[in-house]
Protein backbone atom coordinates (compact mmCIF):
# COMPACT_ATOMS: atom_id res chain seq x y z
CA UNK A 1 0.00 0.00 0.00
CA UNK A 2 1.45 3.65 -1.41
CA UNK A 3 1.72 6.56 1.24
CA UNK A 4 -1.56 7.96 -0.60
CA UNK A 5 -3.30 5.14 0.10
CA UNK A 6 -2.62 5.00 3.51
CA UNK A 7 -3.15 8.74 4.54
CA UNK A 8 -6.75 8.24 2.91
CA UNK A 9 -7.52 4.97 4.74
CA UNK A 10 -6.43 6.98 8.08
CA UNK A 11 -8.63 9.94 6.94
CA UNK A 12 -11.44 8.20 6.36
CA UNK A 13 -11.02 6.31 9.64
CA UNK A 14 -10.34 9.55 11.64
CA UNK A 15 -13.61 10.89 10.16
CA UNK A 16 -15.85 8.08 10.68
CA UNK A 17 -14.67 8.20 14.22
CA UNK A 18 -15.92 11.80 14.69
CA UNK A 19 -18.98 11.13 12.93
CA UNK A 20 -19.60 8.53 15.74
CA UNK A 21 -18.61 10.74 18.72
CA UNK A 22 -21.18 13.15 17.01
CA UNK A 23 -23.82 11.10 16.68
CA UNK A 24 -23.51 9.63 20.18
CA UNK A 25 -23.21 12.98 21.78
CA UNK A 26 -26.33 14.04 20.10
CA UNK A 27 -27.92 10.48 21.15
CA UNK A 28 -27.34 11.35 24.79
CA UNK A 29 -28.03 15.25 24.71
CA UNK A 30 -31.13 13.68 23.49
CA UNK A 31 -32.11 10.93 25.85
CA UNK A 32 -31.19 13.06 29.06
CA UNK A 33 -33.37 15.84 28.20
CA UNK A 34 -36.97 15.41 28.19
CA UNK A 35 -37.90 18.47 26.15
CA UNK A 36 -35.40 17.61 23.56
CA UNK A 37 -36.46 13.69 23.58
CA UNK A 38 -40.14 15.29 23.33
CA UNK A 39 -38.84 17.37 20.30
CA UNK A 40 -37.32 14.97 18.65
CA UNK A 41 -40.57 12.38 19.06
CA UNK A 42 -42.73 15.42 17.10
CA UNK A 43 -40.50 15.87 14.33
CA UNK A 44 -40.41 12.24 13.45
CA UNK A 45 -44.30 11.86 14.01
CA UNK A 46 -44.65 14.94 11.53
CA UNK A 47 -42.29 13.71 9.34
CA UNK A 48 -44.31 10.42 8.69
CA UNK A 49 -47.51 12.51 8.39
CA UNK A 50 -45.96 14.07 5.74
CA UNK A 51 -44.73 10.59 3.87
CA UNK A 52 -48.18 9.39 4.25
CA UNK A 53 -49.94 12.21 3.29
CA UNK A 54 -47.75 12.64 0.11
CA UNK A 55 -48.32 8.93 -0.73
CA UNK A 56 -51.81 9.31 -0.47
CA UNK A 57 -52.06 12.26 -2.68
CA UNK A 58 -49.86 10.56 -4.93
CA UNK A 59 -52.28 7.42 -5.92
CA UNK A 60 -55.58 9.63 -5.75
CA UNK A 61 -53.98 11.71 -8.72
CA UNK A 62 -52.99 8.48 -10.58
CA UNK A 63 -56.58 7.08 -9.77
CA UNK A 64 -58.00 10.18 -11.31
CA UNK A 65 -55.69 9.66 -14.46
CA UNK A 66 -56.78 6.44 -15.17
CA UNK A 67 -60.76 7.06 -15.20
CA UNK A 68 -62.38 6.15 -17.74
CA UNK A 69 -63.47 9.19 -20.38
CA UNK A 70 -66.23 8.45 -22.30
CA UNK A 71 -67.62 10.58 -25.14
CA UNK A 72 -70.09 13.48 -24.56
CA UNK A 73 -73.74 11.79 -24.73
CA UNK A 74 -76.56 13.58 -27.11
CA UNK A 75 -79.61 14.87 -25.04
CA UNK A 76 -82.34 12.53 -24.25
CA UNK A 77 -85.31 13.14 -21.53
CA UNK A 78 -85.48 9.36 -20.03
CA UNK A 79 -87.96 7.48 -17.84
CA UNK A 80 -87.05 6.31 -14.13
CA UNK A 81 -86.86 2.75 -15.43
CA UNK A 82 -84.62 4.33 -18.31
CA UNK A 83 -82.36 6.04 -16.03
CA UNK A 84 -82.12 2.72 -13.76
CA UNK A 85 -80.23 1.19 -16.87
CA UNK A 86 -77.37 3.98 -16.79
CA UNK A 87 -75.81 2.44 -13.55
CA UNK A 88 -72.13 1.69 -15.03
CA UNK A 89 -72.89 -1.40 -15.88
CA UNK A 90 -75.37 -2.02 -18.13
CA UNK A 91 -74.60 0.99 -19.83
CA UNK A 92 -70.52 0.16 -20.21
CA UNK A 93 -69.23 2.91 -17.71
CA UNK A 94 -72.02 5.61 -18.29
CA UNK A 95 -73.37 6.46 -14.73
CA UNK A 96 -76.52 8.93 -14.45
CA UNK A 97 -78.15 10.48 -12.02
CA UNK A 98 -81.44 12.86 -11.76
CA UNK A 99 -81.82 15.93 -9.44
CA UNK A 100 -84.86 17.83 -9.45
CA UNK A 101 -86.07 17.01 -12.73
CA UNK A 102 -82.24 17.05 -14.42
CA UNK A 103 -80.32 14.48 -15.40
CA UNK A 104 -76.48 14.92 -14.73
CA UNK A 105 -73.96 12.30 -16.46
CA UNK A 106 -71.47 12.19 -13.85
CA UNK A 107 -69.72 9.28 -15.78
CA UNK A 108 -66.31 11.74 -15.23
CA UNK A 109 -66.12 10.54 -11.29
CA UNK A 110 -66.64 6.76 -11.33
CA UNK A 111 -64.22 6.88 -8.18
CA UNK A 112 -67.34 8.58 -6.49
CA UNK A 113 -70.61 7.34 -8.45
CA UNK A 114 -69.21 3.98 -9.80
CA UNK A 115 -69.35 0.69 -7.50
CA UNK A 116 -67.98 0.90 -4.21
CA UNK A 117 -67.81 4.44 -4.84
CA UNK A 118 -69.52 7.21 -1.70
CA UNK A 119 -72.10 8.07 -3.73
CA UNK A 120 -73.00 4.46 -5.65
CA UNK A 121 -76.39 4.63 -4.61
CA UNK A 122 -77.12 8.06 -7.01
CA UNK A 123 -76.08 5.60 -10.17
CA UNK A 124 -78.90 5.46 -12.24
CA UNK A 125 -81.24 6.50 -9.52
CA UNK A 126 -83.23 9.68 -8.55
CA UNK A 127 -81.10 11.54 -6.04
CA UNK A 128 -83.57 14.19 -5.13
CA UNK A 129 -84.95 13.06 -2.20
CA UNK A 130 -82.04 11.65 -0.77
CA UNK A 131 -80.21 15.29 -1.20
CA UNK A 132 -83.12 17.19 -0.05
CA UNK A 133 -82.63 15.21 3.17
CA UNK A 134 -78.91 15.08 2.94
CA UNK A 135 -79.03 11.05 4.08
CA UNK A 136 -77.61 8.46 1.89
CA UNK A 137 -80.32 5.41 2.59
CA UNK A 138 -81.14 3.50 0.11
CA UNK A 139 -85.08 3.62 1.21
CA UNK A 140 -84.72 7.12 -0.26
CA UNK A 141 -84.09 6.14 -3.47
CA UNK A 142 -87.81 5.19 -5.09
CA UNK A 143 -87.75 2.22 -7.98
CA UNK A 144 -90.79 4.63 -9.11
CA UNK A 145 -91.65 8.37 -9.99
CA UNK A 146 -90.83 10.25 -7.23
CA UNK A 147 -93.77 13.64 -7.34
CA UNK A 148 -91.97 14.71 -4.52
CA UNK A 149 -94.89 17.07 -3.06
CA UNK A 150 -94.60 16.25 0.60
CA UNK A 151 -91.15 17.76 0.62
CA UNK A 152 -90.79 20.82 2.73
CA UNK A 153 -89.83 23.88 1.78
CA UNK A 154 -86.35 24.01 3.26
CA UNK A 155 -86.00 20.52 2.03
CA UNK A 156 -86.53 22.02 -1.51
CA UNK A 157 -84.22 24.55 -1.05
CA UNK A 158 -81.56 22.31 0.17
CA UNK A 159 -81.87 20.31 -3.25
CA UNK A 160 -81.94 23.08 -5.53
CA UNK A 161 -79.02 24.27 -4.17
CA UNK A 162 -77.45 20.49 -4.93
CA UNK A 163 -79.11 20.72 -8.32
CA UNK A 164 -77.01 24.43 -8.92
CA UNK A 165 -74.04 22.83 -7.57
CA UNK A 166 -74.41 19.72 -10.59
CA UNK A 167 -74.92 22.24 -13.53
CA UNK A 168 -71.29 23.41 -12.36
CA UNK A 169 -70.40 20.28 -12.06
CA UNK A 170 -71.55 18.10 -14.85
CA UNK A 171 -73.04 18.18 -17.94
CA UNK A 172 -77.76 17.78 -18.07
CA UNK A 173 -77.92 14.80 -20.86
CA UNK A 174 -82.41 15.82 -20.00
CA UNK A 175 -84.83 15.57 -17.78
CA UNK A 176 -86.76 13.08 -15.93
CA UNK A 177 -90.21 12.40 -16.99
CA UNK A 178 -93.32 11.64 -15.42
CA UNK A 179 -95.59 8.67 -16.05
CA UNK A 180 -96.93 9.09 -19.15
CA UNK A 181 -94.85 12.16 -20.42
CA UNK A 182 -93.54 12.55 -23.65
CA UNK A 183 -90.01 13.21 -23.90
CA UNK A 184 -88.22 16.44 -25.69
CA UNK A 185 -87.23 15.82 -29.46
CA UNK A 186 -83.55 17.49 -29.47
CA UNK A 187 -81.62 18.45 -32.42
CA UNK A 188 -79.91 15.40 -34.08
CA UNK A 189 -80.75 13.17 -31.49
CA UNK A 190 -80.30 9.31 -31.42
CA UNK A 191 -82.61 6.47 -29.59
CA UNK A 192 -79.02 4.69 -29.32
CA UNK A 193 -77.43 6.32 -26.90
CA UNK A 194 -73.64 5.96 -26.54
CA UNK A 195 -72.04 4.00 -23.46
CA UNK A 196 -73.90 1.49 -25.09
CA UNK A 197 -77.49 1.14 -23.61
CA UNK A 198 -80.33 1.23 -26.54
CA UNK A 199 -83.10 2.75 -25.64
CA UNK A 200 -84.86 0.94 -28.49
CA UNK A 201 -84.82 -2.23 -26.89
CA UNK A 202 -85.48 -1.51 -23.67
CA UNK A 203 -88.89 -0.45 -24.67
CA UNK A 204 -89.05 -3.34 -26.44
CA UNK A 205 -88.57 -5.56 -23.02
Amino acid sequence: MDVDSKETVQTDSSLLRKLSLLFQRLINDIWSSPINLLLTVLILCLLVKLFLLKRKSSGKSNEKKILKQLPKMPKTDLTVQQLRGYNGIESNGRILTAIYGDIFDVSKRSDLYGIGGSYSLFAGRDATRALSKMQLDPSLFSNEYDDLLNLTEKERSTVRSWNEDYREKYDIVGRLLKPGEKPTMYPSEETTIDGGYDLNNKKKE
